[in-house]
């Protein structure tokens, strides 16, 4: 396994964003037969015999889990100095949620998906005004959160806005990016923005005054893990220098089901040389029965 894994506990989310990269909403079998919290438990057990030292916890929306809590204290006991997060729309966290995570060294994250276009972009009827909230408390408990910012068609224009509101909330690091084809974006794709508007957003980004908050661009559009893609999308989209995914040496990925996958974008194939024959393999042979 690799020092880093992302768990991704459930399928299951409130809120319905249309730029969603997860797989399962093109290939539903990824999320059937989610993993009870014995599974997951045995998954930690199996992470911490490997050496894994770097978990992130997310979905789906993670906070759905009733049994969120004892999935995250079996993952302190048996990895008790690894690095352990947790990925939410932070539309069910409160302040004692939050002392929780933090009593547990639990790091939080969480997306701005838009100020005017919030709603719009969470397939919702939510405001951004909670999250800000939100991460102005978490930062006032001395557990400030990460903050990520995906730039649509949509919210395009208030790309600056969204980075300056992050910042001025309490954000601990705010990841910046495109759209990515993928999940439910692949029906979205009029959501996508151009290179040339990407490199745009970037610039505009640097030329704002020093919020001493420390940020990142993803740049992203397609990933190469995906050879399953339209060539047109790839064409469009693509990376043209071909810098290959780190996927599968830097991270790895279990789904719902307990499937291994080496990227968050791409499905569980039995070789890197059959990827036309998607084979769905667990990392554990106990898993093969939520197939």
């Amino acid at each position: 396994m690799s020092p880093h894994m992302t768990l991704e506990l459930t399928a299951a989310c409130n809120f319905r964003c249309p730029y969603c990269y997860c797989v399962w909403h093109e290939y539903p079998a990824l999320a059937k037969g989610e993993l009870s919290t014995d599974g997951w438990q045995a998954v930690l057990d199996k992470c911490a015999a490997d050496g894994v030292n770097d978990i992130l916890f997310t979905g789906g929306e993670p906070l759905l889990r009733r049994d969120l809590f004892a999935i995250l204290d079996h993952a302190r006991r048996v990895m008790p100095e690894a690095e352990l997060s947790l990925f939410t729309n932070a539309s069910r966290l409160t302040e004692p949620l939050i002392k929780k995570f933090r009593r547990r060294r639990v790091r939080l994250a969480t997306s701005l998906q838009g100020l005017a276009t919030y709603g719009a972009m969470t397939g919702t009827r939510r405001s951004y005004r909670r999250l800000l909230c939100v991460l102005a408390r978490a930062a006032e408990l001395k557990w400030p959160m990460a903050v990520s910012l995906t730039v649509t068609r949509a919210n395009l224009a208030e790309a600056c806005d969204m980075f300056v509101a992050a910042a001025l909330s309490g954000a601990k690091t705010i990841q910046v990016g495109p759209m990515m084809v993928g999940g439910r974006a692949t029906r979205r794709l009029d959501l996508m923005i151009s290179s040339k508007e990407w490199a745009d957003v970037k610039a505009a980004i640097r030329a704002l005054p020093d919020a001493h908050v420390p940020y990142m661009f993803c740049d992203e559009f397609v990933c190469t893990c995906r050879p399953d893609l339209p060539p047109e999308l790839v064409e469009r989209w693509g990376d043209r220098e071909g810098k290959p995914c780190p996927a599968g040496k830097a991270f790895g990925v279990i789904g719902p089901n307990g499937i291994y996958r080496t990227c968050l974008h791409t499905l569980p194939t039995s070789s890197a040389d059959e990827k036309e024959n998607v084979v769905f393999t667990s990392c554990f042979s106990c898993f093969q029965k939520n197939l």
